[in-house]
């Protein structure tokens, strides 16, 4: 059949802008906004204030001295992967400096991408789905649409922050070597980098009409602030790292310099990001952008089909998630030779890792690491069932059965392309950890296992899938729950062992189950995975052809 990509968007321009009104209902605009965003960013909060947690004394206990982790320390900064990703640690390497060096990055990365998402979803989502016109309609200001969602972000990534700092004051009361003046600073650097997200974010948000638009380039601004961090750390550059908000933290250098300087400097520049946000948003067209829109074409497509149409429409999606596995699968292999040094038996980073992952160093190290690339594998493949889900609450889904398109069909393409999907992504990242692996390390069937290890983990995959499709056939407003299994699934593989969980409750995870290349294979796991995605596609199947539209 033949269809068009998508209409052409209508230009509509915003109802005259009285004077005296500009900022008319904010309050309730705030209020309701928090409301509906309050679990979103406890949800964000909650598992980054956890890691702070439990980080500090977990390297006390395994690395009580600055003897004890001289060989840490320098396999840290000697590693070009590890380089890359956390920058360069400190001397002497103090628990404060590995803390803000390690966790400090995790904490960054995970402020950003949340600043980056709430801004796009309520500054430009809610403008394209036709909210803010509502809000127009009953008589806020014209700089409410943007000042609310502003308030709102700007708040959660000081809660942010302010989480961050108190865990990490609490923590420097059993831990000797942290300190109150380092927790603050820390937590300082994270708020600004997380506000300069928002300001870069709304400035995007306002050059694209399409939130979708504005998210990419968004994205792509964290990526390249990413990449001027690292040049900033390989060429040495200090004047380098005030360009990108992830280099920051370098210029405070908690828990060494404590210099508040460029906390007041780095928050001053985020005032005039979104100062320059807030001009363009003022002298723009409401539902338009400053840049042309490339979402829309007037080319025809040639469709065979409604397999198809997902397929060019996924496209660019899964383009994304090939490069994040690509990316990560590489950097971990690159990491691969001086880390798994530290695994060697009767050291104390063996022994800590021991509890986590049974086996040799690079059996340990692979079943770890192959964690993370799946778990990117699996949150692409439900991403994609999370489709029927969100476009029965847009309504589109009411014109695929409108054009004959059956319940089974649609159900039955969706999981097809997600299976598909994840079994690409996954020989696509063993390959890659493969190589770099082995560029690394050759001993142990090193190789061989990151390969394998990655590849084998499919039913997984496939199981994460069935119960996806089983709770949008059943319960669709609850998707939550699939989420849910992926968070226990990684908190039972990296801590069921140190919190001694027993063996059954780790083994209740669709990650970490794979097959070895040393040995017998167990079978089992991959089995019992297998079923349960088969199980759980035939049930949500059943449901949802049974089923209202707008769900139960």
């Amino acid at each position: 059949m033949t269809t068009r990509a998508e209409c052409l968007p209508v230009r509509m321009r915003a109802a005259p802008r009285p004077q005296g009104t500009v900022l008319h209902g904010l309050y309730p605009s705030v209020h309701l906004l928090w409301r509906r965003l309050r679990w979103q960013v406890l949800a964000w909060c909650l598992p980054p204030w956890l890691l702070a947690a439990v980080t500090p004394p977990a390297y006390e206990r395994v690395y009580p001295s600055p003897q004890a982790r001289e060989l840490l320390v320098q396999s840290m900064r000697d590693t070009p992967g590890t380089r890359l990703l956390y920058g360069v640690l400190p001397l002497p390497g103090g628990i404060g400096q590995l803390v803000q060096w390690e966790t400090g990055t995790y904490l960054l990365f995970c402020v950003s991408l949340m600043a980056v998402l709430l801004v796009t979803r309520t500054m430009r989502a809610d403008e394209e789905d036709g909210l803010v016109e509502v809000q127009h309609a009953a008589g806020v200001g014209w700089a409410t649409p943007f000042a609310a969602p502003v308030l709102v972000c700007t708040g959660a990534v000081a809660g942010f922050g302010l989480g961050v700092g108190m865990v990490l004051t609490g923590v420097a009361r059993f831990v000797t070597e942290m300190t109150v003046v380092g927790a603050w600073m820390l937590a300082g650097a994270v708020a600004v980098t997380g506000w300069a997200f928002i300001g870069l974010t709304a400035l995007g948000s306002q050059l694209y009409r399409r939130a979708s638009q504005a998210r990419l380039l968004a994205l792509v601004t964290l990526a390249t602030g990413f990449a001027l961090r690292v040049a900033a750390d390989q060429w040495e550059l200090t004047w380098l790292r005030w360009l990108t908000p992830l280099g920051w933290r370098d210029l405070v250098a908690p828990y060494t310099d404590d210099d508040p300087m460029p906390l007041a400097a780095c928050a001053a520049i985020c005032v005039v990001l979104v100062a320059a946000a807030g001009a363009l948003y003022a002298h723009r067209e409401y539902a338009g952008g400053y840049l042309p829109d490339r979402a829309t074409s007037g080319r025809r497509w040639r469709i065979h089909g409604y397999a198809d149409l997902l397929t060019r429409l996924s496209t660019r999606t899964t383009l994304a998630w090939a490069v994040a596995v690509t990316s990560f699968s590489a950097l971990f292999g690159a990491m691969a030779g001086n880390l798994t040094g530290l695994l060697k038996p009767g050291s104390a980073t063996g022994s800590y890792v021991g509890k986590m992952a049974a086996g040799s160093p690079i059996q340990q190290y692979l079943s770890l690491l192959t964690i993370m690339t799946v778990l990117l594998v699996a949150v692409a493949a439900v991403q994609r069932i999370n489709v029927i889900v969100l476009e029965e609450r847009s309504g589109l889904i009411d014109v695929d059965y409108a054009v004959g398109l059956s319940r089974t069909r649609k159900f039955a393409v969706v999981g097809g392309v997600a299976a598909v999907e994840a079994f690409d992504l996954l020989a696509l990242s063993g390959g890659v950890l493969a190589a770099a692996t082995g560029s690394q390390l050759a001993e142990d069937h090193a190789v061989g296992r990151a390969f394998v290890f990655t590849v084998s983990q499919l039913p997984g995959a496939l199981a994460a899938i069935g119960i996806a499709l089983a709770v949008v056939g059943v319960a669709p407003r609850r998707f939550g729950v699939v989420w849910t299994v992926l968070a226990w699934s990684v908190f039972a593989r990296f801590f069921g062992g140190l919190v001694e969980l027993p063996t059954w409750a780790q083994d209740l995870s669709v990650l970490g189950h794979y097959l070895d290349v040393v040995g017998d294979p167990d079978w089992v796991p991959l089995a019992v995975q297998t079923a349960i995605g088969v199980l759980g596609t035939a049930v949500g199947l059943v449901a949802y052809r049974r089923r209202d539209l707008p769900g139960v």
